[in-house]
């Protein structure tokens, strides 16, 4: 789960990584990101700087490319759109020309990866609803290993990826709800029905202690390429040591 939210009087952690399926099909191109990493632009100098448009890349997808990393590495709060321009190497109308505005180009760098991971998470919890006597384990998997398939994927730039999309949860930017969770407030629902099918599991579970386990577990794995966890994370993706051991001490908090 992702994101608290509101379901009855309970705030709940609504979700969002696994690769899912395919969404590229019918998606714009700055949705669509290849499976090999395009070479990344970077700034060019003011004397070799063309002049024009730029038609020896894909212009969107560098752009995104470029916030995502700046973003996750200094702060949404602290990268403007010219230094977007500046890093990709293109004229700061170029953006505007394609993200109108910085809250577009953030939740452009949000949905590219969000849409499916909230859906996988989407899956895995509709799912758990054909199950009986499930434990924590399973809840705290439907929302994790979509994000480890999401970083194993694409190590470096996922990582940065769900830096954003921590920061911007934790603050309860609006945009998680719309870019991952869903308007609908689905993937909070689904939560809540596999979680009452965990037994014992302490009812009041969705109000606060849910939140506390799915940000703090969503944290680490954010930071797994800090020094703190001895860096967990490299060019194949995470330990799978790590994510077992996170995976065991979140379904224990969330059970206590």
């Amino acid at each position: 789960m992702l994101l608290g939210e509101r379901h009855g009087g309970n705030l709940l952690l609504t979700p969002g990584a696994g690769k899912g399926p395919d969404t590229n099909s019918g998606a714009p191109r700055w949705c669509r990101r290849p499976s090999g990493r395009p070479p990344r632009v970077r700034a060019v100098s003011e004397t070799g700087r063309r002049r024009g448009p730029r038609s020896d890349v894909d212009v969107p997808v560098v752009l995104l490319d470029t916030a995502e990393e700046l973003f996750g590495t200094a702060g949404v709060d602290n990268v403007s759109m010219r230094s977007v321009a500046r890093e990709a190497g293109v004229a700061p109308a170029a953006v505007t020309h394609h993200f109108p505005s910085k809250r577009a180009l953030v939740e452009a760098v949000v949905h590219r990866r969000g849409g499916r991971v909230g859906d996988a998470v989407r899956g895995r919890l509709a799912a758990l609803a054909e199950r009986e006597n499930l434990v924590t384990r399973d809840l705290v998997e439907s929302v994790l290993l979509p994000f480890v398939e999401e970083i194993n994927t694409d190590p470096t730039d996922g990582i940065s990826w769900l830096k954003i999309v921590i920061t911007l949860a934790l603050n309860g930017d609006d945009i998680i709800a719309t870019e991952i969770v869903g308007d609908d407030g689905d993937i909070a629902e689904l939560f809540i029905n596999a979680a009452s099918k965990v037994p014992g599991l302490y009812p009041g579970v969705g109000e606060l202690r849910a939140p506390i386990a799915m940000f703090s577990m969503l944290t680490a794995l954010a930071t797994a390429d800090l020094g703190g966890y001895g860096r967990p994370v490299g060019p194949k993706g995470l330990d799978p040591e790590f994510v077992e051991q996170l995976t065991v001490f979140t379904a224990s908090g969330l059970g206590a």
